[in-house]
């Protein structure tokens, strides 16, 4: 259980790394979390089913980090082995990985980050 938090407190670093990037300032990027946060959150089935939302918002699900997460820990708690989800705990560590090299490639490529802080 704890590995699975890790990974994806690791995918939402790396998500939180690359909103800071793209934000002006510190109170800029306070406003943008909750505007990427909670979209995706109900994109990836936190606040409701995803079997409630239509065909392509289900497939869209997957391109989120939260929906891996969730769906992990659902079958789990249907008593699979922890052995056999290794994809999605793959699946997860891609995503962090992602996110954390866009958020270095943006931290080189920006030349006012020092004034961020």
């Amino acid at each position: 259980m704890m590995s699975i938090l890790r990974f994806f407190s690791l995918s939402a670093i790396g998500l939180a790394l690359i909103t800071v990037m793209f934000a002006n300032s510190s109170a800029s990027a306070g406003a943008l979390q909750p505007l990427i946060t909670v979209p995706t959150c109900m994109l990836a089935g936190c606040f409701w089913p995803v079997e409630l939302m239509p065909a392509f918002l289900q497939r869209a699900a997957y391109f989120m980090p939260q929906r891996w997460a969730l769906d992990l820990l659902v079958k789990l708690q249907e008593g699979r082995s922890f052995g056999s989800l290794y994809l999605h705990l793959l699946i997860l560590l891609a995503f962090a990985l992602a996110f954390f090299l866009l958020a270095v490639y943006k931290f080189s490529r920006n030349q006012q980050s020092g004034q961020f802080v």
